[in-house]
């Protein structure tokens, strides 16, 4: 009975354009302990804020790749370290562009195409990014980063169910990440099942990492089995009473049930769609959770 409302609440999120789910999907490549490693002329580098002197350092390290690849852009090595240190600066697209023009040469290379269409995803080119993927993706030597982005481009066109098997395995070689957790989390619950996207959700807090965002999540999604004195309990961590009130109200409405009292839920982007009114800081972490995750 609880999953069957489970089911008819997701349908009803779904069908309003869900904005907290897409915005939760973290992509493969989830940075909650930093940057993706960026090679440098002498070392690797695994800046958490680009700020001050770090940031002269990943310009320094960029200029160098930058002229290694202009001299030689047929070679992989200078391309992918010149991509890794312009996405970290940024210039996402400038990276995407380099990696394609080494996709050219070297479009059987799996760290390629993994870095390719982590990228790709992360700037919403996620049929390219679907594809890609499937061409970076090896049995025999696995990478959870590219299996759980694998997930997220399937979850991003709404196909939650077949999400599911890539985050699951993404799992297997990563076992109790934070940002997998929280995927496969957010599609059991919009594929109905919120009792075992709350159990995943439980798992990613203890984990630690963005625990902000995981426990919006799990406010959410305590909020749609309607157990909303936890959820406000939880939300109320990270949000204003104002702000939890109104997004309450907001997925009250969208989900039809009772009223109660404020949880914390990030409904708000798609709620004010529906003439609702609730944080706009929530609406605009949208672009930011996705940069950071990629």
């Amino acid at each position: 009975m609880a999953q069957s409302h489970n089911k008819r609440a997701a349908h009803r999120l779904g069908a309003a354009g869900f904005v907290a789910t897409l915005a939760a999907f973290s992509g493969g490549c989830a940075q909650l302990g930093g940057l993706s490693e960026l090679t440098t002329a002498t070392t690797q580098v695994r800046p958490k804020v680009v700020g001050g002197e770090q940031k002269n350092e990943l310009a320094k390290a960029t200029a160098y790749w930058g002229k290694k690849f202009a001299k030689n852009p047929t070679k992989l090595e200078p391309a992918l370290a010149y991509a890794k240190n312009l996405k970290a600066l940024g210039h996402k697209r400038q990276a995407l562009a380099v990696l394609q023009q080494s996709a050219v040469y070297h479009g059987d290379k799996k760290e390629l195409a993994g870095e390719y269409g982590r990228l790709a995803l992360s700037l919403g080119h996620v049929k390219i990014a679907e594809k890609v993927l499937a061409q970076a993706d090896s049995a025999s030597d696995p990478d959870w980063r590219v299996i759980s982005a694998r997930g997220t481009a399937l979850a991003k066109q709404g196909r939650y169910r077949d999400s599911i098997p890539f985050f699951e395995r993404a799992l297997t070689f990563a076992p109790n990440h934070p940002s997998v957790l929280n995927n496969l989390a957010m599609a059991q619950a919009m594929a109905g099942d919120a009792g075992r996207a709350e159990e995943l959700l439980r798992q990613a807090v203890a984990q630690g990492g963005d625990t902000k965002r995981v426990r919006q999540n799990l406010a959410l999604v305590l909020g749609l089995q309607g157990q909303y004195e936890e959820s406000a309990m939880v939300g109320s961590q990270d949000q204003p009473p104002k702000v939890a009130a109104a997004d309450t109200a907001a997925l009250r409405k969208l989900v039809k049930l009772d009223p109660v009292t404020r949880p914390r839920v990030s409904t708000t982007q798609h709620a004010s769609a529906n003439g609702l009114k609730g944080s706009a800081s929530v609406a605009n972490d949208w672009n930011a959770r996705v940069a950071q995750a990629q």
